[in-house]
């Protein structure tokens, strides 16, 4: 468990005609990562190429692009509303279980044709539809119109030029309507005449329009339409098709827009008819096609000649066996299947991660950091032990941390309708409340109600907390004991740090580097010897200051601090001139020495290194803990302010006094676990991963086809 899962690297010779089968075989076995052949040409020596995307990947990519439009004509534009109750405990796998259509081939072009067919009759329809509704648009508009025509007593026939008068009628902005009578009064004076009636065309003011018909003298025409233009007015112009007169218009427009409603909804029933038979088979041909176009897309991956194809990938050691005989069967044999073993530091190895169910949901805490490489220690197991042990000492308290435990266990039970992703979720706060509730009766509180709490409220208030709301701690209170605690996160710090430097020292053995190995123990002592430094530093508590202790705290300094930098500066100087053999650099036949300069920077970077980059980083690192102490000590005080304007409100009312403790709680619950998560996790990527984890590594993801509907 603390290494990913062990590889072996697949090299696939199959004859040109066996390759679908051996790609439907390697996707019934699930667990065979492809990869681009052109990462290991230089293997074959010329003797193969990378293959090139053929005719089957173009057609199946064009197909499943029309597929997919229309499908999204198709969908229904609104999905039937879930009850509160489905989404939340109603798992999504749960809905309806699908039937499966059995396929025992893949014919596109047979796909083609019934799909070509249903596209026809569905964008037919449904472009109809769009003309009928953009029809009926216009229809009810123009019926809108000449109602208002009719209120204002005019006929059709009355719009337009006359003899002396100009008459215009459409809409414009309604907040420019009284601009429009300012304007007119300017340009013609008295002699126009308007009359208008608002259109409310959205809910927002700036919205509304104004429909308006506008009376001037034929000789100011011209200013009057440019004062038109500019206020924004749309004219509008009776249609040659619609009778003169307006009651007759409008009865046409009725009549035009029931017949057109008729039309729509006959048109959509025939949609909906589509929608309600066809949509499954649209949805098996896409699945179908999805499945075509990734066998192209993964034969694009392998290498070619004139007869045969080459498959590289990768599978877990313990698959071996079945992926063997599965291509073996498939191929009748006429088929090699090479396996080699990988070295760990090859990083193009994908790294599976074989963790026990209840501790899997950490490796989404890991893969936030970056997935493991083949070579790294898997840290999901320990960061599953220490993780939630981090967020209790932050967040200790009985009380909120069942409130944790309950939300945890209904996430992972209960609202099942939230998707695995919460349910996962749910396992990291289940483990973080136990650990919460196990750190608050070492710390005896309880709601914020503890010893201390209770002193606070009797010297503050003169009031008495239930003795049944008081636990004595088992351990200690952190408030009354600080330094004591200041002292705990420290050492639990270094412990933590000294954890992932020994993990460190584990994986360069197993690389056989054996010079990087060493170098880790003494970084171990250089970290103890920073965290000797500390206690020392701040008030010396597990040692007194006092004359004839000087000579020992000289000793211990000397060998907890001095000499394990003098041994980082040592292996740092080594290492650089480990370089180059004799501390010369090459140039091709020449040698050259180094000059004193060379030397000057080298013993420089060893110093840099041996006090920067790991005496005073460990110090920092190992401060950087105290965080546990700051986050313990707020939780405990914000909630105790909570708990003194409760005893307060008592005196004013009951009710009062319990809506403002719980509402302290809930925000204090809220607030303090989202802090504690977060520098939990803070402390585990920057104090703890630095020292022994890279990530960066490719996950393994074995050739699969999706299948939801058939199989």
């Amino acid at each position: 468990m603390l290494k990913p899962a062990e590889m072996r690297e697949l090299k696939i010779v199959t004859l040109d005609a066996h390759v679908d089968r051996v790609i439907k075989r390697i996707d019934a076995l699930g667990s065979v990562h492809l990869t681009d052949i052109k990462e290991f040409l230089e293997d074959w020596e010329g003797l193969i190429e990378p293959s090139k995307a053929d005719a089957v990947l173009i057609k199946t990519s064009e197909l499943l692009t029309r597929i997919d439009n229309l499908i999204a004509l198709l969908r229904p534009s609104t999905e039937a509303k879930k009850s509160l109750k489905e989404m939340l405990f109603k798992a999504p796998e749960e809905e309806g279980g699908r039937e499966k259509i059995k396929v025992e081939a893949i014919r596109l072009e047979e796909i083609e044709k019934e799909f070509s067919g249903l596209e026809k009759t569905a964008t037919t329809l449904i472009g109809e539809n769009e003309r009928l509704r953009e029809e009926l648009s216009n229809t009810k508009e123009l019926s809108e119109v000449l109602k208002i025509l009719e209120d204002f007593g005019v006929e059709l026939d009355f719009v337009g030029e006359h003899e002396f008068i100009s008459v215009y009628a459409g809409k414009l902005p309604g907040r420019n309507l009284e601009e429009l009578g300012r304007t007119l009064e300017t340009v013609a004076g008295e002699n126009h005449f308007i009359v208008s009636k608002q259109i409310a065309e959205g809910e927002e003011e700036d919205s509304s329009f104004a429909f308006a018909v506008i009376v001037t003298l034929k000789k100011d025409k011209e200013e009057a339409e440019k004062a038109l233009m500019r206020l924004d007015f749309e004219p509008w112009q009776p249609l040659e098709h619609i009778p003169e007169r307006i009651k007759d218009a409008i009865v046409e427009a009725e009549t035009r827009i029931k017949r057109l409603e008729g039309e729509i909804k006959e048109k959509e029933h025939e949609i909906e008819e589509i929608r309600r038979t066809r949509f499954k088979n649209l949805l098996v041909m896409q699945e179908l096609v999805q499945i075509e176009e990734s066998k192209a897309k993964a034969k694009i991956l392998f290498g070619t000649s004139e007869h045969v194809r080459v498959i590289e990938g990768w599978t877990p050691k313990k698959e071996i066996e079945n992926v063997i005989e599965g291509i073996s069967e498939e191929t009748g044999g006429f088929s090699v299947v090479e396996v080699r073993e990988p070295k760990r530091e090859d990083v193009r190895v994908p790294s599976l991660l074989n963790n026990p169910r209840i501790i899997k949901p950490f490796e989404s805490v890991i893969k936030m950091y970056g997935h493991p490489l083949y070579k790294d220690i898997d840290p999901t197991l320990i960061t599953a032990i220490i993780f939630p042990v981090l967020f209790g000492l932050m967040f200790p308290d009985m009380g909120h941390g069942s409130l944790l435990l309950l939300l945890g266990l209904a996430l992972m039970f209960a609202f099942k309708g939230l998707g695995k992703g919460m349910r996962e979720m749910g396992v990291i706060i289940v483990l973080c409340g136990l650990c919460s509730l196990v750190a608050g009766a070492l710390f005896g509180e309880f709601f914020g109600f503890s010893e201390y709490a209770s002193h606070l409220v009797e010297d503050s208030m003169g009031a008495h907390i239930p003795h049944f709301l008081v636990f004595k701690p088992l351990w200690f209170e952190p408030i009354p004991n600080v330094e004591f605690m200041f002292v705990l996160t420290m050492l639990i710090g270094a412990m933590h740090m000294g954890l992932g430097l020994f993990l460190n020292v584990i994986n360069n053995f197993s690389n056989r580097n054996i010079f990087e190995a060493i170098s880790g123990f003494v970084k171990i002592w250089c970290l103890f010897g920073a965290l000797y430094f500390l206690l020392v530093l701040f008030g010396s508590y597990f040692v007194e200051l006092k004359e004839g202790n000087v000579p020992v705290l000289l000793r211990n300094a000397t060998i907890f601090v001095l000499l394990p930098i003098i041994s980082l500066f040592i292996l740092k100087i080594v290492s650089e001139l480990r370089h180059e053999e004799g501390g010369e650099h090459s140039h091709g036949e020449r040698k050259e020495k180094r000059a004193i300069m060379d030397y000057l920077i080298i013993l420089i970077d060893g110093v840099i290194d041996a006090l920067l980059e790991n005496f005073f980083r460990f110090l920092a690192n190992t401060v950087s803990y105290g965080r546990i102490l700051a986050l313990a000590l707020a939780h405990a005080v914000l909630i105790e302010v909570f708990i003194l304007l409760t005893f307060m409100c008592l005196e004013i009312n009951i009710g009062v006094a319990a809506v403002v403790f719980l509402l302290g709680t809930a925000l204090v619950v809220i607030l303090e676990a989202i802090l504690a998560g977060i520098q939990t996790i803070r402390l585990h990527f920057y104090e703890w991963f630095t020292k022994f984890y890279d990530g960066g590594g490719v996950e393994f993801s074995p050739f699969k086809f999706s299948r939801t509907y058939t199989y």
